[in-house]
């Protein structure tokens, strides 16, 4: 009977492997087909027999062809600055309102809450005209700030802050600082920031993520090539393309997808921890 339950055991955690690297192949793919395809010419890419390998070997043309062709250099710097600067921003200010939410009472506190959770529920092609209006009239177009403004304070990051500080920073602890004569400031600064930073460095990466791949908003407000951010120049790219210099397209879309895999690969457990942590507050 053990001995049976043993095997069964095993055969579930080698099925369970098997299933895995079969997802994890399926998964990883295209992203080999786009980084190999960087390397090759059209007539590589669209033959009726595909091989991996470049059969030109290793050049990087494509790349030499994509920044002298386009300022890409240029769309990656304010890819950068755009998603810095949003995730600081967005971090300070989420932070500031998920711990008010959760530890302070006010007039109406409930009622600001569910607004800022039902902005969740509205899709964003039906902010983007408004937007759009608002941030042509205050001289946004063709801004970078005006990509930075609109992510600074997210409802999501706004209800995930909260869920940290409800039992991440105990009541007791703020009270006691109270009673040694701290102020509001100091207790945020000095004791609510660094109990909550599992949740600030999650929101950071998630903020940073995201920010990076917008590709809506960025095309709609810009309209120069030199204040494109990195996805929003894919698509005057690809327009290209179509014409030929798929190579180039490739070499484009790996580059742009490099920044966000290695942040994956180097902070994806403090990721994963954060978001666990995070669930099981209220």
């Amino acid at each position: 009977m053990n001995k049976n339950y043993k095997l069964r055991a095993n055969l579930v955690k080698l099925l369970s492997l098997v299933l895995l690297l079969v997802i994890i192949v399926i998964s990883c793919f295209p992203f080999v087909l786009m980084f190999f395809g960087s390397f090759k010419e059209d007539y590589e890419i669209f033959t009726l027999t595909p091989k991996l390998l470049p059969q030109n070997g290793f050049s990087l043309d494509k790349y030499r062809q994509l920044f002298a062709s386009w300022p890409f250099d240029k769309a990656m710097m304010n890819s950068i600055i755009v998603s810095v600067v949003t995730t600081a921003g967005a971090c300070f200010f989420c932070t500031l309102s998920g711990f008010t939410f959760a530890k302070y009472r006010f007039p109406g506190k409930n009622i600001l809450f569910i607004l800022v959770l039902a902005t969740l529920m509205l899709p964003l092609e039906t902010r983007l005209v408004p937007t759009y209006m608002l941030f042509r009239s205050i001289g946004g177009a063709d801004k970078l700030w005006s990509l930075i403004l609109p992510g600074l304070t997210p409802a999501f990051g706004v209800f995930m802050m909260r869920q940290f500080a409800s039992n991440g920073v105990p009541t007791e602890t703020m009270e006691a600082a109270r009673i040694e004569g701290a102020s509001e400031a100091r207790i945020l600064f000095r004791i609510a920031f660094p109990m909550l930073a599992p949740g600030i460095f999650s929101l950071a990466i998630l903020t940073f993520m995201n920010t990076w791949n917008d590709f809506l908003w960025p095309i709609i407000i810009m309209n120069r090539k030199e204040n494109l951010t990195v996805t929003a120049m894919l698509r005057s790219i690809g327009d290209v393309s179509m014409n030929g210099g798929y190579g180039i397209l490739l070499a484009a879309v790996t580059l742009s997808a490099l920044p966000i895999l290695v942040m994956y690969a180097v902070f994806n457990k403090q990721l994963v921890k954060g978001i666990v942590e995070g669930s099981g507050k209220e």
